[in-house]
């Protein structure tokens, strides 16, 4: 998400309204609900982080509501992100989805026509299939990575921060930990998950919780992780 300006930021604790309201695009439904019922909501499992990966990774220099609103046109591209199907892709394959993005109507049936972006998707999923022979090993703890949810998820410590900020302006766009997250990813081969890029998805994701203090997403994903204890 891209910080807003300051002085267009609810007072802390307000409920006059969403938090989130002052992003790109955030006044449609569709962004609304996205913000209440999956940002911040821990996602296990390789294929649905590699889903949010590769679609972090599409909204470089863009708003999220853009990428968000075509997420269909990519899961219809991209084999729902089944991860074998879309190792096996080609280049060919890149080549005819961006053709059929150039000369369909648009709008949300299509993806963004960025070669390297759909490419870095198909490259990805290799990467993440080599985790299995070629793992990952965690520096601090020693501790052997083969997939993507054990790669990511260590960066927190394999459960998800809840920060406490007071309101959203204090939110940071990087962290050491995402830092450390996009150097591990450019090793292992990855691609388009730079830092700012791996905040969003370590927020998106749940790894990290970003709703501020007083909000009511920030008191229920409290109340969630009081639940795993």
């Amino acid at each position: 998400l891209k910080r807003p300006a300051a002085s267009s930021l609810p007072a802390p604790g307000s409920s006059s309204a969403s938090w989130f309201t002052m992003y790109s695009g955030s006044s449609n439904e569709e962004y609304m609900r996205y913000m209440r019922e999956e940002w911040g909501f821990e996602k296990r499992g390789d294929a649905q982080l590699f889903e949010k990966l590769s679609l972090e990774g599409q909204q470089a220099g863009l708003s999220w509501a853009t990428v968000l609103a075509k997420r269909g046109a990519y899961r219809k591209a991209f084999h729902n992100f089944r991860l074998s199907s879309v190792a096996a892709m080609t280049e060919r394959d890149i080549d005819r989805i961006m053709q059929s993005a150039a000369e369909g109507p648009g709008g949300r049936s299509a993806v963004i026509c960025h070669r390297g972006k759909l490419l870095s998707i198909m490259r990805n999923a290799q990467c993440v299939l080599r985790l299995r022979s070629e793992p990952y090993v965690d520096p601090a703890t020693g501790r052997v990575c083969r997939s993507l949810d054990d790669l990511l998820w260590s960066f927190v410590g394999w459960a998800p921060v809840l920060n406490r900020w007071k309101s959203a302006k204090e939110i940071p766009l990087v962290t050491p930990a995402a830092a450390a997250m996009a150097k591990a990813l450019r090793k292992l081969g990855f691609s388009y998950c730079g830092e700012t890029i791996c905040y969003s998805l370590m927020q998106s994701c749940g790894l990290v919780i970003d709703h501020p203090l007083g909000t009511p997403e920030h008191r229920a994903a409290a109340a969630r992780l009081a639940k795993r204890r």
